[in-house]
């Protein structure tokens, strides 16, 4: 295993576009880092800088202790799985995993007990004399993982390996691929892995920690809990959470230890923890749709607003019900356990919603950043 260490990093095409900005993080040694973040924003193409298949046009690139900028695909310790798992159709499952390790000339015995061990690890054993083929996208997956495992890299890298499969395999796979670097950690050979995807909810079920980036830039590199219960700005709250978290225009006054906010025609006192000083200034009120209450009692330091019900998405364990207030749309979430009263409600009914200011957080309008944070 290694640490990977980006030093500024950066991307620049011969047309002059820059895709990656002056990146800076290190993954410690048997971390599990994933890069997030919308389509064009880099993350593919900062994982193929790491592995030597993009060519680096600045800063410094270091896997153990080791700059690697100029180096080989090959000689960078790292092994990569591909969106498409790029199987070699005429090989059988075993010729498939065994390939990389004849072309580096092991012994033929060594090569048969690292291809048995991957094979056993990931239970795959049964597919060992089947093509590609006669594989399911599961099958396929574990296979194009297994390669990675047996050239034992001290880096892996995945580029949106889930991509291609439904969505309950997506979720059985994130589940093994999570249990994969904890096997491999308790069997002393823990390994660093940097895994790619545009699915927060992959991002934050299954990395220590997430890295989330915008337009080649990074926005927060925290560990999941930070990025939901404390984002850095606007984009991160956006992107982290499902449904989304409501942003709405409002005013903000903010002195000594209690603070009053005025929005949708509404206006209430709360607590000004960690808020900076301010008078009457317009921000960003960011909620998650957990803290908005419907048709709740009385709470303190919770805004009631009269909304009109716009539709509800009954999910199982729980309900999402959409509104309008004053129109400007405010999404809730409310347990199946809780919901009986929605079951009852209509579009166009009239509700009082809540909101939770003591769960809200609050950013500068023009820059987006968290005003706590800046505090």
């Amino acid at each position: 295993m290694a640490s990977v260490t980006l030093n500024k990093i950066a991307k620049v095409y011969p047309n002059g576009f820059k895709a990656v900005h002056e990146i800076d993080f290190k993954i410690n040694d048997g971390e599990f880092v994933v890069l997030v973040g919308p389509s064009g924003c880099a993350k593919s193409t900062l994982l193929r800088m790491v592995a030597g298949l993009e060519s680096i046009t600045g800063g410094e690139l270091v896997i153990g202790d080791k700059v690697v900028n100029r180096l080989p695909p090959k000689e960078r310790g790292a092994a990569m799985v591909f969106q498409n798992y790029a199987l070699y159709p005429h090989m059988k499952v075993r010729d498939n995993l065994a390939f990389g390790l004849k072309l580096q000339g092991l012994p033929k015995p060594e090569v048969e007990a690292r291809v048995n061990d991957a094979a056993k690890l990931l239970e795959i054993e049964p597919l060992l004399d089947r093509y590609p083929r006669q594989l399911s996208g599961g099958q396929s997956q574990r296979v194009a993982v297994g390669r990675a495992i047996v050239k034992k890299p001290q880096v892996f890298l995945f580029d949106e390996p889930l991509s291609n499969l439904d969505a309950k395999l997506r979720a059985s796979m994130r589940v093994r691929i999570t249990e994969l670097h904890q096997q491999l950690k308790a069997a002393g050979q823990p390994c660093t892995v940097i895994y790619v995807t545009h699915d927060q909810v992959e991002a934050m079920t299954m990395g220590e920690r997430i890295c989330v980036l915008k337009e080649g830039r990074i926005q927060q590199f925290d560990t999941p809990s930070m990025l939901y219960n404390e984002p850095a700005n606007t984009f991160v709250a956006g992107f982290i959470g499902s449904p989304e978290m409501n942003m709405l225009e409002a005013r903000l006054t903010v002195s000594d230890s209690q603070a009053s906010a005025a929005l949708l025609g509404a206006s209430t006192s709360f607590s000004s923890k960690g808020l900076p000083q301010l008078t009457d200034v317009t921000v960003t009120l960011g909620l998650r749709p957990e803290n908005v209450l419907v048709n709740a009692s009385d709470a303190t330091g919770v805004m009631w607003l009269d909304s009109e019900l716009s539709h509800i998405e009954y999910m199982g364990s729980e309900v999402f019900a959409y509104f309008k207030v004053a129109g400007t749309a405010i999404t809730s979430r409310v347990p199946a356990s809780q919901s009986g009263e929605l079951a009852s409600l209509k579009r166009g009914d009239r509700v009082r919603v809540g909101l939770e200011l003591s769960h809200a957080h609050w950013f500068d309008a023009a820059s987006g950043s968290n005003l706590k944070k800046q505090h």
